[in-house]
């Protein structure tokens, strides 16, 4: 795979990967103490939105949650910043390593799973 096609999958996976945290920015407002999360656009600095879901992780601890909820955010708010890291790496380097654009995707994969189970336990409905 030459680069520019390197580079166009892990586009799609931000993309793919920016749907979560539109959903679990839903899902974070839905907390007994809800918790904002900074709007992504095209300004918006990356550093801004990893430290959000860090300080989000820490302030999950003291609310008032179900450990399976408390437990979910946690992985969920743990794993995101990590694919975020990765695909900047797949960015950075000259090296197209494709395991990286596959271990994204799992990551993916598990980070909409996580939201899905989430939803229910808040009271979301993602049917609509």
């Amino acid at each position: 795979m030459d680069r520019e096609e390197y580079l166009a999958r892990v586009d799609a996976l931000l993309e793919m990967l920016i749907g979560i945290y539109f959903r679990l920015t839903k899902l974070l407002t839905l907390l007994p103490v809800p918790i904002g999360l900074p709007r992504i656009g095209d300004e918006t600095d990356p550093f801004d939105v990893v430290h959000a879901l860090v300080r989000a992780r820490a302030l999950i601890l003291d609310l008032p949650l179900d450990d399976k909820v408390r437990s979910l955010l946690h992985m969920t708010l743990t794993e995101w910043p990590a694919v975020l890291d990765l695909c900047a790496l797949c960015m950075m380097e000259d090296e197209q390593e494709e395991y990286r654009i596959d271990a994204i995707w799992l990551m993916i994969i598990r980070l909409g799973t996580l939201t899905e189970m989430l939803a229910p336990e808040l009271g979301l409905n993602l049917d609509l």
